[in-house]
């Protein structure tokens, strides 16, 4: 980082500063490396940025699972927060945490949330217990109403 004057006596925020692109060796975003130095072997990020895009629960949960943190964003109000932290917390620290729904949760709304995890189904749920899954393969040709 270059300042255009001396180094201000005091920390600054993203609020603070104009951040403005400029040229750099890295040819792509793919041609960083970033393997840890310790030999473990790791590629993620040991803290995830406190972005709205980015840091939601589901990366906290990931990226804890790995030996990360994820900042949550600070526009978030307090009791999410709370939630989010409980809920990661609460995971387990080596399965993924399948993604559920209700018998009540409309086919189309099933087919939403699918994607969000990479094993390409749901979990149906009802007080407390499964009662079977859901995949695209099911939904087909089902009205998306339903």
């Amino acid at each position: 980082m270059r300042f255009l004057k001396e180094l201000p006596p005091y920390d600054l925020t993203y609020s603070d500063v104009f951040m403005v692109p400029r040229r750099s060796a890295v040819g792509s975003r793919l041609d960083v490396d970033l393997t840890s130095t310790d030999g473990i072997g790791t590629t993620l990020p040991i803290v995830v940025a406190n972005m709205t895009a980015i840091s939601g629960r589901r990366m906290a949960e990931t990226v804890a699972r790995r030996g990360g943190i994820a900042i949550l964003p600070q526009d978030i109000p307090a009791d999410v927060v709370a939630e989010v932290v409980g809920k990661v917390k609460r995971s387990h620290p080596v399965y993924d945490t399948a993604v559920s729904v209700s018998p009540h949760t409309t086919v189309g709304e099933a087919l939403f949330l699918i994607p969000k995890r990479a094993y390409g189904l749901v979990v149906v749920i009802e007080n407390g217990k499964p009662l079977g899954i859901v995949s695209e393969t099911e939904a087909a040709g089902v009205d998306r109403f339903a």
